[in-house]
C-alpha cells in the first residue's frame, strides 16, 4: 500500500541520518539488498536492538560492581562495536570504540563516560531505527493496518 512515496521518505530519512553521522552507508546496503523476505530489515534490526540491550545490560551490570572487570568491558564493548559496524550505526560504533579504549586504559573515569556516550548513542540509533521499521511496515502490503508500534 505505501508504495514509492513512503520508500522515498525512508531513503530521504536515511540521509539525513548520514549527514547526522547516526549511519553510514552499511545501512544503505542493508536497504538495498534482495529481499525474498519482506520483513528482512525488520528482523534484522529487531535482533540487532535485542543483542545491544543486552549488551548494554550487562556493561550496566560490570559498572555497578565494586572492581570493574575490564577484560569482560571489552569483550560487550567489541561485540557492540562489531554489531552496530555491521548494521551501519556509525556514531554508535565510534562510542563503543572509544569506551574499549578507555578500558584498556583502565581508566575509571573514562570508562563510564565512554560508557554513558554508548548507551545514549544506542538509544538515539534505536530511535531512528524504529521510525525506518515503521516505514518498513507501511511498504509490506497489509502490515500498516496490523497496528505495530
Amino acid at each position: 500500500m505505501g508504495g514509492p512515496n513512503i520508500w522515498e521518505e525512508q531513503r530521504n530519512f536515511v540521509k539525513n541520518l548520514h549527514e547526522q553521522g547516526i549511519l553510514d552507508s552499511r545501512f544503505d546496503e542493508i536497504l538495498d539488498l534482495p529481499r525474498e523476505n519482506p520483513q528482512f530489515v525488520i528482523d534484522l534490526v529487531t535482533k540487532f536492538c535485542s543483542d545491544a540491550e543486552n549488551s548494554i545490560a550487562a556493561l550496566i551490570r560490570y559498572h555497578n560492581e565494586p572492581d570493574i572487570n575490564y577484560p569482560k568491558v571489552i569483550d560487550r564493548a567489541h561485540q557492540i562495536k562489531g554489531a552496530s559496524s555491521c548494521i551501519g550505526g556509525h556514531r554508535m560504533a565510534l562510542a563503543s570504540r572509544e569506551l574499549r579504549y578507555a578500558c584498556e586504559d583502565k581508566d575509571k573515569d573514562r570508562c563510564f563516560a565512554a560508557f554513558c556516550k554508548t548507551k545514549d548513542e544506542y538509544q538515539i540509533l534505536k530511535e531512528k531505527f524504529n521510525i525506518i521499521l515503521q516505514m518498513e511496515r507501511n511498504m509490506i502490503p497489509g502490515e500498516s493496518k496490523k497496528g505495530h508500534q
